[in-house]
């Protein structure tokens, strides 16, 4: 292959950022690439004080607030997916959220009068667009947008569409887990991302997934959790409840070629199970899932079963 090739990791939407450029002057690429992350952590970071996504935030119940096309973009995405998951995949959630996170510092459970309170400020409702005017409003003080369940994702693709439209002849993005690939591999072979076994050390990998010009973005409860009189309470809320997650799942994997969509769809697919995931699954236009189920069982959906490679000895039936 011609040209050269370009490897470097940054910390970057909290989290890590690995890029790996091939074809020719593969570190101009990458410097269009930094530059435009850090562009999208100013416009999406929730932690971020003069970030649009924090003054979307701080004039909630007040009035609405003037968004860059980007944004508004992310916002009507974020919307449409939380319509067809049925409430499992919602922006909107971060004050329950939140409430989980004070709840586990005190070691005290939240009343169910204060879960019930808390979830009326997320419903996607409370977030009304105006593409007219281009502005968003959150329409009761308190509520709060949060895109760390779609924000990389966007950002991959971004990434993707700089690599194709700079020439690159193969790369490679993992945002946090949060991977999208541009070709094969430089030898002319798909690219291989692995899962993580969600009960073991990180890099510990049950299965490896094939790919190329596709995302696969991985939900789990087996990273973040709070710990409330000894039980474990995982960061993946229920939108429906006000709960973590109860789902049949320990994680899922989703495959598209876009990977905003990938990882909306992971996080909506993990609150609901297998079953009705998989259902999402087919009823969507992405590539396909793998699902991890409780008791240790690996299915995926047909068109993908041919791109999963098992490295454990697991069962694993097509859904």
């Amino acid at each position: 292959m011609c040209g050269s090739v370009f490897e470097v990791e940054d910390f970057l939407m909290n989290t890590n950022v690995e890029q790996k450029i091939f074809g020719h002057a593969p570190d101009v690429i990458y410097n269009a690439t930094l530059k435009k992350l850090y562009e999208l952590e100013n416009l999406m970071s929730f932690y971020r004080d003069d970030s649009e996504i924090s003054l979307l935030n701080r004039f909630a119940g007040k009035a609405p607030v003037k968004v860059s096309g980007e944004l508004m973009l992310i916002l009507e995405q974020s919307q449409k997916f939380t319509i067809l998951s049925g409430n499992a995949f919602n922006i909107m959630l971060s004050p329950i959220i939140q409430l989980w996170r004070k709840s586990g510092a005190e070691n005290k459970l939240p009343s169910s009068e204060c879960v019930k309170k808390v979830l009326a400020l997320c419903s996607s409702e409370n977030l009304v667009l105006d593409k007219n005017e281009q502005t968003a409003y959150l329409k009761k003080k308190g509520c709060m947008v949060d895109l760390g369940a779609i924000g990389k994702g966007f950002a991959a693709d971004v990434c993707h569409e700089i690599y194709k439209n700079m020439g690159a002849s193969s790369a490679f993005i993992n945002l946090g887990g949060n991977v999208k690939a541009l070709g094969n591999r430089p030898d002319g072979k798909q690219w291989t991302v692995g899962l993580q076994h969600p009960d073991k050390p990180r890099d510990t990998c049950y299965g490896v997934i094939m790919c190329a010009d596709q995302s696969v973005v991985t939900s789990g409860a087996y990273e973040r959790y709070q710990k409330i009189k000894g039980a474990k309470y995982h960061h993946i809320v229920d939108g429906k409840t006000g709960y973590p997650s109860g789902s049949n799942l320990k994680s899922a994997t989703v495959i598209s070629q876009s990977s905003m969509q990938a990882d909306a769809l992971s996080t909506a697919v993990f609150v609901l199970g297998l079953e009705k995931g998989a259902d999402l699954i087919y009823n969507s236009d992405c590539a396909g899932a793998v699902f991890f189920t409780t008791d240790n069982k690996v299915y995926v959906t047909k068109d993908v079963k041919h791109n999963l490679g098992l490295i454990e000895r697991l069962p694993c039936y097509k859904i």
